[in-house]
């Protein structure tokens, strides 16, 4: 995976750059069909320079992208690319700099490499799935290990910015976290995760797909922990749907059995004070 690993960098970084010319001056949003949220220059030039340069490098794989339709033809490849240009554009247009290019790759439906880029940091975190995890920034490169926490009374939560309803406020509480961090982005969050910030990130939306998820998905598992859904169970990708219709995960390993625990406790509750009418239309991501 060495050439893949190169330019998925490389691809990252570009898109980086230009994500980071976008931020820097005045900028048009819309609002994408359906409800699925905000859309931006940046989202669309990033995700042309990375689904391109993929199709140079690797003519016989398939790509799947935020901002493409949607291909079912990928559905007979062996290998898949997954792209989000621009994960976490809401907090992009609010200029809160919580955002970042991810790049993954699945084989036979398997997430196997990952590339998250964080543009405003200059920091790029890779991993692959049995080889391990590591970040990047100018001058130095660390191994990136999940071990225990120290001197914690209770776990460090990541949840979502933007999109939190009461059933993950009603997680967070039985999770008992010393302390909750709140950011945008899937990638960042588990980021924050591999680093040690955090011992978990749990996400109950339904809204998530399959490019949110890849990248964090082969990296916390290079570093030797858990991602999956938000009831522990494995992603399979390269499917008719790609939504992450049962949340996202990523923890220390020895943590999901009470995280799926709380989950399942906190979706079984009946919401309070908003009146949702899904167990899952609160997040997404």
């Amino acid at each position: 995976m060495k050439r893949e690993l190169e330019v998925a960098i490389e691809l990252a970084r570009r898109a980086g750059r230009v994500v980071l010319d976008v931020y820097a001056g005045a900028f048009e949003v819309e609002q994408k069909a359906g409800g699925e949220g905000p859309v931006t220059r940046a989202d669309r030039e990033a995700d042309a320079l990375v689904r391109e340069g993929l199709v140079r490098a690797f003519p016989g794989d398939a790509v799947l992208s935020e901002e493409t339709p949607d291909d079912l033809a990928r559905l007979a490849a062996e290998r898949l690319w997954l792209v989000d240009p621009l994960d976490g554009t809401e907090e992009f247009v609010r200029h809160e700099g919580e955002f970042a290019v991810m790049i993954g790759l699945a084989v036979r439906g398997e997430a196997v490499l990952g590339v998250i880029h964080l543009p405003l940091e200059n920091r790029t975190v890779i991993g692959a799935r049995g080889e391990g995890a590591w970040e990047i920034g100018p001058g130095d490169r660390r191994r990136l290990v999940i071990g225990p926490p120290v001197g914690r009374s209770g776990p460090v939560v990541a949840i979502s910015r933007s999109h939190t309803g009461p059933r993950t406020r009603r997680l967070v509480e039985l999770l008992r976290p010393e302390r909750v961090i709140r950011s945008g982005s899937v990638g960042r969050k588990a980021v924050l995760v591999v680093r040690g910030d955090a011992d978990v990130y749990v996400g109950l939306g339904r809204h998530s797909r399959h490019w949110d998820a890849c990248a964090a998905d082969a990296i916390v598992r290079g570093a030797g922990g858990f991602f999956g859904d938000a009831l522990g169970r494995p992603i399979r990708y390269n499917t008719r749907e790609t939504r992450n219709l049962d949340g996202l995960m990523a923890a220390r390993r020895e943590l999901v059995p009470a995280v799926v625990d709380a989950v399942r406790r906190a979706l079984a509750e009946p919401p309070v004070g908003e009146g949702l009418p899904s167990a899952h239309r609160e997040e997404r991501g």
